[in-house]
């Protein structure tokens, strides 16, 4: 078929337009890349940098390796806190065209958001309860989501100002470790258009044994960081809480590694990099086997008080140290009613008590040292009424009670049968100084200086230190008050360390941290040891006494847990040494006001002889019933001491211990440990 002229021409013109295309192209291509280079702009005002090194950096990136958190293990190696690797995620989101119609649109949409955020990080099959974590995950997604939109400032109803800002960047979650949680995330990211997911290597706090150390290595969280005018910069992690606030657990310097990316964002790493700072190591005094059982004797003790009387303990503490070092190597605490541990204090370190009679042997030591106590002397201790009550003239006719009759006693009589009216006839000896002076060598109103934030310190009544009060009203009101153990306020790691001085003859200081290594370098940290306060022959008085009040005399305090332990296999005379106290007072409670108060406490030592191990426990009831330390405290005490020479003598033999596995505790009972992603 022949193609006429108008066909032809219509052909050229159409292979001609073709052909301009290309010339066109070309010609705007090179008046991008060459005649506008560096001055075309974003739409944020920013220039677009227009050369081969911005071509490259589109394909070339490098990514930052955080430097990992210090590790905390107890004195045998085993890890108590350690960084394992992680993401950090965080999330570029931007509000949908549907949910800006109106102000609650936006809300509603942002809660909803919250809540698919809060599932993704639920998606963890060692959850120990999957709804408690889903609803804290949703509380602090949305309250994070609030303060980077400020919803709190928008108003009730209708449109949204023009100001608002449609689009920010919020923390997710730092530390997700699990490949399921992974996944979710990742699928949530697939799936709403609105959502950017960054995430960048980040590491997991983990606390293998949580439970049992939470006081004690503490914990770290995510706090918010403002800038003067209170507005949100960020989060912070943080550690405020026991040994993971010691800054040499803080993080080194972070490393890096370059990698390219493809057409399909997929990563290709071109080399080595440069590696973070190896993560620094703190050596803790803590006995973890120790620890445990501690932990178990104490909630075990407290239980069975709620058996018996039908009312559980209001707080428990109970810690073990050694002698020689001046280590902790174990520090229990309990709640009653605690919802989590997290918000209870730390019993050994922050909850205070009037000691009562455990204070007698601090007394005696320093009496017979500095006061010239003659331990042979005989004191009449007799009483009359049911009360047995003595008007003691040496303190200016001060009633005193007995918890029973006791007659002519000597300093080793008063100690063994605890006699109230023996202690404050001694304790007239002492005159203000002294008083000053004796709180001062054992350390009754210092700190305790330990590594760890938020130690509530001891102290005293300050109205008998007044200047208008007179030698012989201070000596019948606070001095007579301190020979028992009241008007000052002490809490359980104080009076270990005041035991410690008292059996070592010189001033001494507790020990948590053994050694702290930093690049490498392992720095040991010393064992304090002040000056001589007291001689071989004043120790030896106060440790013979405290050794009969654990024995089947009549009048010892602690003959009822001899009987006791006997009747279980256990032969505690000759062994153990201690002494019982028991005390009445006042406290403030919150949501109660003031209520009276009983203390429980025993403190104890082993072997009696020639002691290497010391205890303490005390434990406080909100109640008037009788509370007794020899009945209460003392047993699990005792317990924990028979533990720890058990344990040395395994290890001696190059055994194992045999501790039972981690038990409840802080209050909470035998609950399911913590094995979420986050570990903390």
């Amino acid at each position: 078929m022949a193609v006429t002229q108008q066909e032809r021409l219509r052909l050229r013109m159409i292979f001609g337009g073709m052909a301009v295309v290309p010339v066109f192209l070309g010609g705007w291509f090179a008046w991008i890349q060459v005649l506008q280079k560096g001055d075309m702009k974003r739409p944020d005002g920013q220039r677009v940098a227009l050369s081969a090194e911005a071509a490259t950096m589109q394909h070339q990136r490098t990514e930052k390796l955080p430097s990992a958190r210090g590790t905390i293990r107890d004195r045998h190696g085993a890890i108590l806190a350690m960084d394992c690797d992680a993401f950090e995620v965080r999330a570029e989101i931007s509000t949908p065209k549907r949910a800006r119609r109106d102000v609650n649109a936006v809300r509603t949409w942002l809660r909803d958001l919250a809540r698919s955020f809060a599932d993704a990080l639920c998606k963890d099959a060692g959850l120990a309860d999957r709804a408690a974590a889903r609803a804290t995950h949703f509380e602090r997604i949305e309250q994070r989501l609030s303060e980077a939109f400020g919803l709190r400032d928008l108003p009730a109803t209708g449109a949204a100002p023009e100001t608002f800002p449609w689009r920010r960047e919020i923390l997710v979650d730092r530390g997700v470790a699990v490949l399921s949680v992974i996944e979710a995330l990742e699928e949530l990211d697939r799936t709403q258009s609105s959502v950017l997911l960054h995430m960048q290597h980040d590491h997991a706090r983990v606390y293998p044994e949580r439970q049992v150390t939470y006081g004690l290595v503490g914990y770290v969280e995510d706090q918010p960081v403002r800038n003067e005018a209170g507005k949100l910069l960020g989060y912070e992690e943080r550690a405020t809480a026991g040994l993971e606030a010691h800054t040499a657990l803080l993080p080194g310097a972070s490393g890096e590694r370059e990698f390219r990316v493809d057409a399909k964002n997929l990563r290709f790493f071109t080399g080595i990099g440069h590696a973070a700072s190896a993560p620094s190591a703190i050596e803790s005094t803590i006995d973890l086997e120790l620890q445990k059982a501690a932990s178990r004797e104490l909630e075990r003790q407290a239980m069975a008080v709620s058996e018996n009387d039908s009312r559980r303990p209001l707080w428990g503490a109970m810690v073990l140290v050694e002698v020689e070092t001046g280590d902790v190597l174990a520090a229990a605490s309990w709640h009653r009613d605690v919802k989590h541990p997290r918000g209870a204090a730390f019993t050994p370190y922050q909850s205070l008590y009037e000691p009562g009679s455990i204070v007698k042997p601090l007394l005696f030591a320093y009496a017979h040292a500095n006061c010239g106590l003659d331990w042979n002397r005989v004191y009449d201790c007799s009483s009359t009424g049911s009360d047995h009550h003595c008007d003691v003239p040496e303190v200016g006719g001060r009633r005193v009670r007995d918890d029973h009759a006791c007659g002519a006693l000597s300093s080793h009589g008063i100690l063994v049968n605890s006699s109230n009216i023996g202690a404050v006839k001694v304790g007239s000896l002492l005159n203000r100084d002294d008083w000053a002076r004796y709180l001062d060598v054992f350390g009754l109103r210092r700190s305790l200086s330990l590594p760890m934030p938020n130690e509530r310190q001891g102290h005293v009544a300050s109205k008998g230190w007044l200047p208008g009060i007179k030698e012989p009203a201070f000596k019948k009101w606070t001095g007579s008050s301190y020979s028992i153990g009241y008007e000052h306020q002490v809490n359980a790691l104080q009076i270990a360390r005041a035991y410690l001085t008292m059996l070592s003859g010189c001033g001494r200081e507790l020990r948590l941290v053994r050694s702290v290594t930093v690049d490498g370098n392992r720095i040991e940290q010393p064992i304090v040891r002040g000056q001589r306060e007291f001689s071989a022959d004043t120790v030896e008085l106060v440790r013979a006494a405290l050794s009969e009040v654990i024995s089947d005399d009549e009048g010892a305090t602690g003959r009822h847990m001899v009987a006791a332990f006997r009747k279980e296999g256990t032969e505690l005379v000759g062994l153990l040494a201690g002494k019982t106290g028991t005390a009445k007072s006042r406290t403030v409670i919150k949501g109660k006001g003031t209520v009276e108060v009983r203390n429980a406490s025993f403190v104890g030592f082993m072997p009696a002889a020639a002691p290497r191990y010391l205890a303490v426990c005390v434990l406080q009831r909100d109640d008037s019933a009788r509370f007794y330390g020899g009945s209460y405290a003392a047993p699990p005490a005792a317990r924990l001491l028979l533990e720890a020479m058990r344990l040395e003598e395994r290890r001696r033999l190059g055994q194992g211990p045999q501790v039972s596995a981690t038990p409840g505790s802080s209050g909470r009972g035998l609950l399911a440990a913590e094995t979420g992603q986050a570990g903390r």
